[in-house]
C-alpha cells in the first residue's frame, strides 16, 4: 500500500491509513476506517478494493463546501501559519437522484475518536446508500484533535452544517423539515452534543443569515454511539443500532433508548448479539448488514420519507 496515494485525496486526509491512533496497538492499521482485520466478507472485499485503487482523485467525490468561506471561528493555523483543510470545516453534498428524490436528507457524521474521521465507510458510503433510497446525504468534515481538543469546536461545526443544509434546502430539492442526522461512534457522540443536548433555535436578529436558522434535527440515527441525554423530551425521533459485544457503546445507547421511551419520543433499537465496534454498513454480512434497510423501513413507517415503489427496502 502506498501512503502517498492517500495524501492526494482532499476528502480523506490521513484517514485511510492511521497507525497507532486513539491508543491502538502500534501494529494495527485502519483501512477505510476498519480497524485491524476485516470482520466479514463484505469488509474484506471493501478493503481489497480500496487497497488496489490507482493513485489520483476518486471519481464521484464532490468538492467540499466550506461552512465558513472566510475562515471558521477558532481556526488554528499550523506551525508555519498555514490554514489546512483540517482547519476548514466543510460538507460533501450527495444530492438524491432527481428521479427518486424523497425530499429528505441526512447530515452524516463519521466516527474516528475525534482524532481522525472514517470519511469513507462511515461517510461517503453512507451518503451513497442514502442516495439509493432517494435521500440526500451531506458528509461533515468537522474539526478534530490534536489541534482542536475541545469537543465544543466539533459541536459548532455540526450546528453550522445543519444550518447550511436547512438554509439551502430548496437548492438540493429537500424539505427543510425533513432533515435528519446519522452519526457513527464519535460522530454519534458529536450528534448527542449538537442535536440532543444543545439544540439552537436560531437567532432572528443575527448578522449571519445562517445563525438565524434552527439546528433541530427532524429525525436521528445513532449508530454504535451517543451521549447521555440532558433533555430527552426535546430529542428527535431516533433509530439505534449497536451490538451486545460492543459493550462500552451499548452502555450508552441503552440509557438513550430508555430516556427517549420514558419521554414519549419515538425510538426503535436493534441490538445484535455478535459484532465488534465499527461495523458500518457491513455489506455481505447476513446479520449486521440488515440495519441499514431496517432504518429505511423505520423512516418510511414514521412518515419521514415517502415509500418509493420498487426501492431495495420495499421490494418484495
Amino acid at each position: 500500500m502506498n501512503p502517498r496515494r492517500f495524501k492526494s485525496i482532499a476528502w480523506l486526509p490521513a484517514l485511510l491509513l492511521v497507525t497507532g491512533a486513539t491508543n491502538r496497538a502500534a501494529d494495527q492499521v485502519d483501512v477505510g476506517g476498519i480497524v485491524g482485520e476485516p470482520k466479514n466478507p463484505g469488509q474484506a472485499a471493501y478493503v481489497d478494493q480500496i487497497t488496489h485503487m490507482p493513485p489520483g482523485p476518486v471519481p464521484g467525490i464532490p468538492e467540499p463546501i466550506l461552512l465558513w468561506p472566510n475562515g471558521a471561528p477558532g481556526a488554528v493555523p499550523d506551525a508555519n501559519g498555514i490554514f489546512t483543510d483540517e482547519d476548514k470545516p466543510a460538507i460533501y453534498a450527495f444530492p438524491a437522484p432527481a428521479g427518486g428524490n424523497t425530499g429528505a436528507a441526512f447530515l452524516v457524521l463519521p466516527g474516528g475518536a475525534f482524532t481522525n474521521r472514517c470519511m469513507d465507510n462511515e461517510g461517503v458510503q453512507i451518503a451513497q446508500f442514502l442516495n439509493r433510497h432517494g435521500i440526500a446525504g451531506f458528509v461533515l468534515r468537522y474539526r478534530i484533535g490534536p489541534n482542536y481538543p475541545t469537543r465544543a469546536t466539533s459541536t459548532l461545526d455540526g450546528h453550522r452544517a445543519m444550518q447550511f443544509i436547512r438554509a439551502h434546502a430548496a437548492e438540493y430539492g429537500i424539505s427543510p423539515d425533513r432533515i435528519g442526522v446519522i452519526g457513527f461512534s464519535a460522530g454519534a457522540e458529536l450528534q448527542g452534543d449538537a442535536f440532543y443536548n444543545s439544540i439552537l433555535a436560531g437567532e432572528p436578529a443575527a448578522a449571519d443569515p445562517l445563525d438565524r436558522v434552527s439546528t433541530r434535527a427532524n429525525f436521528s440515527a445513532l449508530i454504535y454511539g451517543g451521549r447521555n441525554l440532558q433533555h430527552p423530551a426535546d430529542a428527535p425521533p431516533t433509530f439505534l443500532f449497536n451490538t451486545i459485544e460492543d459493550g462500552s457503546h451499548l452502555n450508552v445507547e441503552v440509557p438513550v433508548m430508555n430516556a427517549l421511551r420514558n419521554a414519549g419520543v419515538p425510538v426503535e433499537a436493534h441490538f445484535y448479539q455478535v459484532g465488534p465496534h465499527g461495523t458500518s454498513l457491513s455489506p455481505g454480512d447476513p446479520q449486521l448488514g440488515q440495519w441499514p434497510d431496517l432504518m429505511i423501513r423505520w423512516l418510511e413507517a414514521g412518515g419521514f420519507i415517502a415509500r418509493l415503489p420498487g426501492s431495495p427496502a420495499t421490494a418484495p
